[in-house]
C-alpha cells in the first residue's frame, strides 16, 4: 500500500518520503548501482510501491500534483540522500515524461488510459528523438509518419533513449509533411506492442548508471491517429525544445544535489589542510543552488518565451563546470581512498556536463553575437 496520502500535499512531507526512500533503496545499494547497466527491477517496484511514481501528475487524477519547483527539490534530495545520479535520471524521466506529455498534451482519451498507469508505476514513458548518427537536429532526422486513414504509419530509427529499456510507451518525434525541404514534425505516442515495433541496442554510454538507454526500430509500424500528442507538425518547438529547456531546468538541483553528495564523501577522508579548497566548493554550491531553485520557479512560469530560461540554464552550466574543475583538482590531492564510488560519482557528475557541449558552445556564441551587435548599434 502506498505511503502517500494525496490529501496530505505538501512539499515538506513528501520531501521527507523521497528522502526516506533514498536512504533505504538507494544509498545502502550505492556500490552496486552506480556502476550497473542494468536498472534494477526490485528497485522499480520499490518506486511504484511508495506511491512517488505519479508525484508530477494532477490531484485530480489521484496523483500528487507537484509542479517543477517540486521535483527539482526531490531531484535534489534523491542525489544528495542516494549518491546515485543514474537513478535520479531514471526517475526524473518519468516524473518529467509524465507531466510534459500527457499531463499536458494528451488528447483526454489517452489521459484517462495512462495517467493511473503512470501513477501506479505500471507503465513508463521514453521519448524518441535522436538517430543513429544524426542526433537531434531536425535537419538530420528522417524518421516519417504518414496518414493512412485513421492511422499513422511511422518508418525510421531512433537511438539514446533514456528509459528506453524499461519503458512501453513511447513519444516518437516524426516528420508528417515536408514543404520546399522545411520538415513538420509531430510526437506520437507509440506503444510497444505496435505492429512493426522492434527494440534495438541503441547506444550505450559508459556514465550515469544504472539509467538505461536503448533503441527502437519502426518498420511501417501502425498506430492510430488518435495517439497525436499536441498539434500536428508543431512538436520540434512544442516537445523537442520545450522538454529540453524545462528537463535541464529542473534538473539542474540534481546536478546540484549530486556534488553536495560528492563533497561529503571526500570531506570524511580529507586533511584539514584541504579546508580552504572544501570551503570554496561548499560556498558555491550554495550559490548554485539559489540558481537552480530559481530555473525550477522559472520553468512553472515559462510560456511561449523559453529564451529567459536557456541563458540562466547557460550560466549554471558554466559554474558548474568551474565546480567540476575544481572538485577533478581537490581529487588529485586526496589521499588513496577505499570509497571507488567517490570516483564513480565524479564520473557522472563531469562527463553529464559534457553532453550537448555543441549546442551549448553555438547558443553562447548566438548570445554573444547579440551582445556584440547591441554594443556596436549604440
Amino acid at each position: 500500500m502506498s505511503d502517500v496520502n494525496p490529501a496530505k500535499n505538501q512539499s515538506a512531507d513528501i520531501l521527507q518520503l523521497i528522502r526516506n526512500f533514498a536512504d533505504d533503496h538507494i544509498r545502502p545499494r550505492r556500490a552496486e548501482l552506480i556502476v550497473s547497466d542494468v536498472f534494477p527491477e526490485d528497485l522499480w517496484q520499490a518506486f511504484a510501491a511508495s506511491g512517488l511514481a505519479g508525484l508530477s501528475l494532477p490531484e485530480d487524477h489521484g496523483s500528487l500534483g507537484a509542479n517543477y519547483k517540486l521535483l527539482s527539490a526531490a531531484a535534489r534530495v534523491i542525489s544528495r540522500t542516494g549518491g546515485v545520479p543514474g537513478v535520479t535520471m531514471v526517475f526524473m524521466a518519468h516524473w518529467l515524461m509524465s507531466k510534459l506529455h500527457i499531463a499536458t498534451d494528451a488528447p483526454s482519451s489517452l489521459q484517462r488510459h495512462l495517467i493511473p498507469s503512470l501513477t501506479a508505476g505500471k507503465t513508463t514513458l521514453s521519448v524518441a528523438i535522436s538517430e543513429p548518427g544524426a542526433g537531434a537536429h531536425p535537419k538530420h532526422l528522417k524518421t516519417t509518419a504518414r496518414r493512412d486513414g485513421n492511422d499513422f504509419v511511422l518508418n525510421g530509427e531512433k537511438a539514446f533513449l533514456t528509459n528506453g529499456p524499461l519503458a512501453d510507451q513511447f513519444i516518437v518525434l516524426a516528420i508528417t509533411s515536408e514543404t520546399d525541404g522545411r520538415k513538420a514534425f509531430s510526437a506520437i505516442l507509440v506503444p510497444a506492442d505496435s505492429p512493426g515495433f522492434h527494440r534495438t541496442e541503441g547506444v550505450k554510454i559508459d556514465f550515469l548508471h544504472p539509467c538505461p538507454h536503448g533503441g527502437i526500430a519502426l518498420e511501417d509500424c501502425r498506430v492510430p491517429v488518435a495517439n497525436l500528442l499536441g498539434e500536428e507538425g508543431d512538436a520540434f518547438t512544442k516537445t523537442s525544445m520545450r522538454m529540453r529547456a524545462i528537463e535541464d531546468a529542473a534538473g539542474a538541483a540534481g546536478q546540484v544535489g549530486s556534488m553536495y553528495c560528492l563533497l561529503s564523501d571526500i570531506a570524511e577522508t580529507a586533511g584539514n589542510d584541504l579546508a580552504m579548497e572544501i570551503g570554496a566548493i561548499a560556498t558555491r554550491l550554495q550559490a548554485l543552488d539559489v540558481i537552480a531553485e530559481h530555473l525550477a520557479s522559472m520553468a512553472d512560469a515559462a510560456g511561449n518565451d523559453l529564451q529567459p530560461l536557456l541563458e540562466l540554464q547557460l550560466g549554471f552550466h558554466q559554474q558548474c563546470q568551474n565546480c567540476s574543475e575544481a572538485f577533478g583538482a581537490l581529487l588529485e590531492k586526496l589521499p588513496d581512498s577505499d570509497s571507488p564510488h567517490i570516483n564513480y560519482l565524479f564520473r557522472d557528475i563531469s562527463k553529464s556536463l559534457s553532453i550537448a557541449k555543441n549546442a551549448h558552445v553555438a547558443r553562447l556564441a548566438k548570445i554573444g553575437t547579440t551582445v556584440l551587435h547591441h554594443a556596436r548599434s549604440r
